[in-house]
């Protein structure tokens, strides 16, 4: 059922490859797929092809690594799936482009506020949403629900209602476009750098330097636009 892998996509076609077994639900949700070694020689690769391929499944939300037992298909895996291979058949060129400029024009600027504003208790409740990505992404089990949280805080530490709001209104698009960013192009050194920005903006914040929260979270979300950029 599995093929060896093409050597120019290597990691994207084992994604692909993946999807397809269960989207044609040769694996159900629940299910235990084959462990990495299993699966890499059924693709003729090595395991940390395989394990890229999917590191991205797992942060997409359609398998979820228990330790100790394996990798199993989520309960969410086809809606996940059904709902990306809509936006990829829905969106023009431009709109996850233009949704990550809204992003660049406020964002940076809800980090300085935030940066201004933040009581230790709101600190406290960003530190512990690093703490929870960071360790998320060691154990395999990060999800587009933890990454998308860390914005979220700061928009809610800068009390702005209006702007909570519209962070709130763009929840199922970042969504969507994270996900796409993981299974096509973000590889596993960018989320790693990306988590690594996180905690930077969060110590600029935690130590009330405004004017560096706000060049950090532009910097990190002008780095975001370049890889998407690159996949588009």
């Amino acid at each position: 059922m599995i093929k060896p892998a093409k050597r120019r996509t290597l990691s994207q076609d084992v994604i692909m490859q993946l999807l397809e077994m269960i989207r044609s639900e040769k694996w159900k949700a629940g299910d235990k797929i084959p462990g990495e070694l299993e699966l890499a020689a059924g693709f003729v690769l090595s395991r940390n092809s395989v394990r890229e391929a999917l590191k991205a499944l797992v942060h997409s939300g359609i398998l979820e690594s228990k330790a100790g037992q394996g990798t199993f298909v989520t309960a969410s895996a086809l809606r996940n799936i059904h709902s990306m291979e809509l936006a990829e058949m829905m969106r023009d060129e431009s709109s996850f482009i233009e949704l990550l400029e809204s992003r660049l024009i406020i964002e940076p600027q809800l980090a300085y506020i935030a940066a201004q504003k933040a009581t230790q208790e709101e600190l406290g409740q960003l530190s512990a949403a690093v703490e929870r990505t960071e360790a998320a992404y060691l154990n395999n089990t990060y999800s587009l629900e933890i990454g998308f949280e860390f914005h979220r805080i700061i928009a809610g530490i800068a009390k702005n209602r209006f702007l909570m709001k519209y962070i709130d209104s763009i929840k199922d698009e970042l969504k969507l476009q994270r996900g796409m960013l993981l299974l096509s192009h973000m590889s596993g050194e960018d989320l790693q750098r990306e988590l690594n920005e996180h905690r930077t903006v969060f110590e600029l914040i935690s130590n009330h330097q405004a004017e560096q929260a706000r060049e950090a979270m532009h910097q990190h979300l002008e780095t975001a636009l370049r890889i998407l950029n690159k996949g588009l």
